[in-house]
């Protein structure tokens, strides 16, 4: 009798607490509909039911986490699962160096802790009914089906390799005998065991791979999408382009041309003439307020409106920030705009631009970088100084060696400089020809519109004040010039990160290119304004002739007409020895 008394009481506590358990788990099934899962005969919920384009990441952490590895939770919510967890570890834990044209295996190793074993009822193999055993852990012998899937094939692609499953797209073969690629493939793994997978790099950027662990074998199955996510995790990588001996020759010939430059500028900048200049301190003040104030400001809103990178961003403003340069001087020459105005513009800029330009970039740079760290203030300001004591010393020699600057302009300076184009149009092309491999649309219309939009204020703002129209000019001029050269040069020997330098450089590049093409673009319309002018002119004179002999001959109705003497001149041309009469009407 105490033992059935025992019995009774244990199979009672049992069958109650049985039914607080299906009573508490009941809320989370009773709105769905139950599918079964690959793994037996456990009930999973059917809206828990994922495919591999909206996947959800769990961010509850276990409390024995480790920084060095995540920790994923199960999506499904049924009893048997809750408050268990799978873990991913990868070796390296992401890529930062990866290499265009070349490859990186990646180690990772899916775990489970304190999951119920599930066996066969009768062969105690993975196939078939499973039911809930009371022993430990063992999940060795059951394999599961892995998705990895690359988010942007244009920059990472996955390497096809034996005993991974074709994706959904196609498998291609690259060129020069490189191993089939895909964006998506099926792996089978075994559960607290290493496998891996293969990246290829295609191209500099940032990419995404996302590794899902499905709770099936069957691969018909997980294409179709009719599967579990047990566990999800995304992979960064990041690739650059090779370190090559041309990079850095285009670099340092960035910075001395545009050393060189700003010392031509100061070879040509007379003291007289700035002396004059002094007398009309309206235009050196609007100038002033368009190139640093106005200017940075209307680079972020345009950096702000259009869906571009934050390093392209940053370059866009650090452009901005650093106006003026040889390109504007000469467009004032060909223009016909005012050139004191436009050496006096230059000389404040290369002044002012040493504590404006780094102001506004950490300012406004914060809100490309979250750590201000990364911002190169210190590096800036010393690129920013280099063409200051340059445009200095051209400054000087010329004030009391004229004839040695003029000299250094003839033989030096001029020389060097058609050179520079031509290797610029040529070589530095081909150095750079990433930006023009993967062109940034929205890139070049910032390229665009920054020197246009300066243009178009400065002139307006001119007009505004009644300022003369060659000021007007060569102020627009002037803010519409940007120093692309040193800003390109400071952002590729400052920043750390060689991704970073490169996508920020984008923008100067284009800018480069997209500011003769504005001054070409402007020099057209006023050609054609200028015969558009020219035949309103000749119509106008024409229309004037025909109505002055009009008005001589035709007399209006019910007029008196007045009569006049007329008088008859002869005159005498003593060259030829002619006489011709002039007739005179009153």
């Amino acid at each position: 009798m105490p033992i059935i008394r025992v019995l009774f009481v244990e199979a009672l506590t049992t069958l109650i607490c049985f039914e607080c358990a299906s009573q508490q788990m009941a809320p989370n099934v009773s709105h769905s509909e139950t599918s079964t899962s690959s793994l037996g005969n456990m009930t999973l919920p059917s809206s828990r039911l994922v495919s591999t384009s909206s996947l959800q990441l769990n961010d509850t952490m276990s409390n024995n986490s480790n920084p060095d590895y995540t920790t994923f939770q199960h999506l499904p919510h049924s009893p048997l699962w809750k408050n268990e967890t799978f873990r991913f570890f990868f070796n390296p834990h992401s890529i930062n160096d990866l290499v265009v044209a070349s490859n990186r295996t990646v180690n990772f190793n899916c775990t489970s802790n304190n999951i119920p074993q599930y066996v066969n009822n009768s062969t105690g193999s993975q196939s078939g009914n499973f039911s809930l055993t009371k022993d430990s852990l063992d999940f060795s012998n059951i394999s599961l089906l892995l998705v990895i899937q690359a988010h942007d094939r244009k920059v990472a692609s996955l390497v096809v390799t034996k005993g991974s499953h074709d994706g959904e797209e196609k498998s291609e073969k690259m060129a020069g005998e490189l191993p089939f690629v895909s964006s998506l493939i099926y792996k089978s793994i075994q559960l607290n065991s290493e496998s891996n997978f293969t990246i290829l790099a295609m191209y500099m950027g940032y990419a995404t791979m996302s590794v899902t662990l499905t709770d099936s074998n069957d691969l018909e199955m997980v294409k179709q999408g009719a599967y579990h996510t047990l566990a999800h995790a995304e992979y960064e990588i990041q690739v650059t382009r090779a370190v090559r001996p041309s990079d850095f020759a285009f670099n340092c010939s960035a910075a001395a041309i545009a050393i060189l430059i700003s010392f031509g500028i100061g070879c040509v900048t007379d003291t007289e003439s700035l002396k004059k200049q002094l007398k009309y301190p309206v235009s050196l003040v609007v100038g002033f307020c368009c190139q640093f104030l106005i200017l940075p400001v209307l680079a972020f809103g345009i950096a702000m409106m259009l869906p571009l990178t934050n390093d392209v961003k940053f370059g866009l403003l650090c452009v901005a920030c650093v106006p003026g340069g040889g390109l504007g001087h000469v467009a004032v020459i060909l223009g016909d705009a005012d050139l004191p105005l436009s050496l006096a513009m230059n000389l404040i800029s290369i002044v002012a631009m040493l504590g404006t330009a780094p102001l506004w970039i950490f300012v406004l740079g914060q809100y490309f970088y979250l750590d201000h760290k990364v911002i190169p203030i210190y590096n800036f300001e010393i690129w920013l100084a280099s063409t200051f004591f340059a445009y200095t010393a051209g400054l000087v020699i010329n004030r009391f060696k004229p004839t040695v600057a003029d000299a250094l302009l003839t033989w030096i300076i001029k020389p060097l400089m058609l050179l520079a184009s031509i290797l610029y149009i040529t070589l530095g092309v081909y150095i750079n020809m990433y930006v023009f491999e993967r062109i940034n649309a929205y890139a070049v219309l910032s390229a665009f519109l920054l020197p246009l939009c300066g243009f178009a204020v400065a002139y307006i703002t001119g007009k505004i004040f009644r300022q003369k129209d060659s000021f007007c000019k060569s102020m627009a001029l002037e803010t519409s010039s940007l120093n692309v050269l040193i800003v390109l040069a400071a952002i590729r020997f400052s920043l750390t990160s060689k991704n970073h330098a490169d996508y920020a450089s984008i923008v100067p590049l284009w800018v480069m290119f997209t500011v003769p093409g504005i001054y070409v673009l402007l020099a057209i319309l006023r050609f054609f304004k200028g015969c558009i002018a020219n035949f309103l002119e000749s119509r106008k004179q024409q229309q004037f002739r025909h109505f002055s002999i009009a008005s001589g001959i035709v007399n209006q109705a019910n007029m008196a007409a007045l009569s006049a003497p007329l008088f008859v001149t002869e005159i005498t041309d003593d060259d030829q020895g002619s006489v011709s009469e002039k007739i005179t009407v009153l």
